[in-house]
């Protein structure tokens, strides 16, 4: 009877325990090869998520973790900047009507009015763009604007308002199969670029409009989403 008790404990366990964590890698274009950009893990549970994505770039790798409440809101971020064994980091915590940015020698700052809701990004970083497809409500459709909060370990933290607008789906092939992915075009701090997602908003191309090079690409897709945005 004991050991039946232990496996029923088990297994409620694993029932209400959190998701395995679900990771994308993205590349981007340099030269002949494709090297990776950014990685993005995402382990949900009951009480809610938490989200990391490492971007990585040439002697430096920016982590950004966020921790989501049950209903999507931001409840704690931090944004980690590593060059060669020197760290950085910038640490968000929310209260009711405002926000606090904690950086590595820095002045603490307190945002008004800045909360949970809003979608926190650094750089570099494409967290903005993935939060931004998976927000978007696609029954209401047309351009949509959400607040954003950009932080850093060495500059200032920016509120900022975010848009992204529909402009269509686009169909692509992957191993025989057939996707419908919804394109749009988001404006950011940093200017305009155009995404491709799935429904549940998991993104697999980016890049700024006009300029193929730019491309940051989910592994594995890039044959299929090679024409996109041409």
């Amino acid at each position: 009877m004991l050991w039946l008790c232990s496996l029923m404990l088990g297994w409620m366990a694993c029932a209400t325990g959190p998701e395995a964590p679900r990771q994308l890698r993205y590349e981007r274009q340099a030269g002949e090869k494709y090297v990776l950009e950014c990685e993005v893990k995402e382990t949900r549970g009951k009480a809610g998520s938490t989200y990391v994505a490492r971007t990585h770039r040439p002697g430096e790798t920016m982590t950004l973790r966020l921790g989501f409440d049950s209903r999507g809101r931001v409840i704690s971020a931090r944004a980690v900047q590593q060059i060669e064994k020197r760290q950085k980091t910038a640490v968000v915590t929310f209260q009711e009507s405002a926000a606090r940015v904690r950086r590595t020698g820095r002045k603490d700052v307190s945002l008004a009015g800045v909360t949970g809701a809003a979608v926190v990004t650094t750089a570099p970083d494409w967290s903005d763009i993935f939060l931004l497809a998976r927000r978007y409500d696609r029954k209401k459709g047309g351009r949509q604007a959400f607040p954003g909060l950009w932080i850093h370990p060495v500059q200032p933290p920016r509120v900022l308002t975010f848009t992204i607008e529909s402009l269509g789906q686009d169909a692509v092939t992957h191993k025989g199969k057939k996707q419908v992915l919804h394109r749009y075009r988001i404006r950011l701090r940093s200017g305009d670029y155009l995404a491709w997602a799935d429904g549940q908003g998991i993104v697999y191309k980016l890049m700024v409009p006009g300029k193929p090079a730019s491309a940051v690409v989910l592994e594995g897709y890039w044959e299929a989403t090679r024409g996109l945005g041409r």
